[in-house]
């Protein structure tokens, strides 16, 4: 789904990505890889569910969030779409738009 976006954030995704990424990405759509590599920011987000009054435990769970510039990117889907990270093929859970100039994409596997 496109998303109409206000034209002062235009190219914003790129610098951001440049500026702030610490991985190249190459992401497969539909079945086919994408020619030209893109700069990405990988983060791992904790999420911590505590303990309840019935003596369950803590649970803490990480995962890895992917933050890209959503130019050229709007065919990405969750689950059906992969992304190469440093050699290794992630799968892809889920894709959000901030409406600006970024997309976050949460990632399947272990990194």
């Amino acid at each position: 789904m496109k998303i109409e976006r206000p034209a002062i954030f235009a190219g914003m995704g790129e610098a951001f990505a440049g500026t702030f990424g610490n991985v190249d990405c190459r992401f497969t759509i539909a079945g086919a890889v994408l020619a030209d590599p893109v700069r990405g920011i990988l983060r791992q987000k904790r999420e911590l569910e505590l303990a309840d009054e019935f003596g369950r435990q803590d649970v803490e769970a990480i995962t890895h969030v992917l933050s890209v510039p959503a130019a050229g990117l709007d065919e990405l889907e969750g689950e059906r779409d992969s992304v190469t990270i440093d050699g290794t093929t992630y799968g892809i859970r889920n894709v959000t738009d901030d409406g600006r100039a970024m997309l976050k994409i949460w990632l399947r596997g272990d990194i």
